[in-house]
């Protein structure tokens, strides 16, 4: 049994990814790609997505990318973390957030992730970018 197996349905189950439409894509060999709408709790007063939802967002992309190389006693958890948000989304758009391992040591994992807005006619734009470091512990 892998890490991811046995965090995937707590992740998916947490309520705030429940309350902004978390759905996974994928996530296997040390790649991860997860989607939510800008809608709800993800936008802000100004009808575009919240700041912090786009952290939050890159957090568990990169943390199913990582689950998804780990066994199953293993656990990792967010010790530095840096998002560049480069330009806006708007209500209505579907964010999809990719998330890559770059590197995974003994006791850390380096990480990449972007964000896409994708519009109604399914053409992505880059709105975000970041890199995430995690602490790789027993569970």
């Amino acid at each position: 049994m892998s890490m991811l197996e046995r965090v995937l349905e707590p992740v998916l189950q947490t309520p705030l990814h429940i309350a902004a439409g978390l759905q996974l894509v994928r996530a296997a060999d040390g790649m991860a790609e997860i989607r939510y709408p800008v809608d709800g709790i993800c936008s802000n007063m100004h009808g575009m997505l919240h700041g912090g939802i786009t952290c939050v967002m890159h957090d568990v992309a990169c943390f199913l990318a990582v689950a998804s190389l780990l066994p199953a006693e293993n656990h990792a958890v967010t010790c530095d973390t840096q998002v560049s948000i480069l330009r806006p989304a708007s209500r209505g758009e579907t964010i999809t957030v990719r998330a890559k391992v770059d590197r995974l040591g003994r006791s850390l994992a380096f990480m990449r992730s972007e964000s896409y807005a994708v519009d109604a006619e399914g053409r992505e734009r880059l709105i975000a970018t970041g890199t995430l470091t995690k602490a790789v512990t027993r569970a």
